[in-house]
């Protein structure tokens, strides 16, 4: 059954909390680690059991008698783990190369204005789009093509070492601070509207809500594919 981000988030920190205590959960826990009331966290558990993601079971903590007062507790299932694997792999990985290059030869080919081809890739992107570095890619190529060629661009000439390179490690966190630095330099050029032009704004979210979750490598690879497209933008 389809997940929402939100369901999706819950689904990576209980495995995350799974493996990292090496047994069922309470819900109480899980509430703790993603940060929201234990009525929340039971009730997304219990809505995530529905969908066939955890099982739950009723035991007895080890500090009380047996015939005492059980509490339940959560376990994940084969399909969640299943899930996790195509969200920190990128169902895209085996296409991601052809679609980065045919990105790439678009822009060294001038086939398109600056502002019409970001409108044509925005419109064709999808809110739950499946193909996490594409969407991620192309969301950065949207803000960037966007930026004015002088003043906007000169500045993260400037400033995306900073961002994509630390001590020559791909900082995650650099990724997610991108994006929010491109919409601000666009919204400063006055290219983006930030009180009316909630399209690009929900999709900047979504591009860090992606990489919040992804794992290392796919971080690298997004990290290259954005200094290779900068690089082509500037050229252009």
């Amino acid at each position: 059954m389809k997940l929402t981000r939100r369901q999706e988030i819950f689904i990576h920190r209980f495995l995350d909390l799974y493996r990292e205590l090496n047994g069922p959960i309470h819900y109480s826990l899980l509430a703790e680690r993603v940060g929201v009331s234990p009525f929340t966290a039971y009730d997304m558990l219990r809505l995530l059991e529905e969908k066939g993601y955890v099982t739950s079971e009723y035991r007895t903590g080890p500090e009380k008698p047996s015939v005492g007062r059980s509490e339940v507790v959560f376990l994940p299932t084969e399909l969640a783990r299943h899930r996790l694997a195509e969200l920190a792999n990128g169902a895209d990985l085996g296409n991601w190369d052809s679609v980065k290059s045919h990105i790439m030869a678009r822009i060294r080919a001038g086939e398109f204005q600056d502002r019409i081809m970001a409108e044509e890739m925005l419109a064709r992107v999808p809110p739950e789009a499946p193909e996490t570095l594409r969407f991620c890619f192309e969301i950065m190529t949207i803000l960037v093509l966007r930026l004015g060629r002088k003043t906007g661009r000169q500045i993260l000439t400037e400033r995306l070492p900073q961002f994509l390179e630390m001590k020559g490690a791909i900082s995650r966190s650099g990724l997610l601070l991108l994006g929010g630095f491109v919409l601000g330099l666009s919204a400063n050029e006055n290219v983006v509207d930030l009180d009316r032009d909630q399209s690009i704004i929900e999709q900047v979210e979504r591009y860090q809500a992606l990489v919040m979750e992804m794992e290392p490598r796919l971080c690298r690879r997004l990290s290259d594919g954005i200094k290779e497209m900068f690089a082509l933008v500037l050229q252009s």
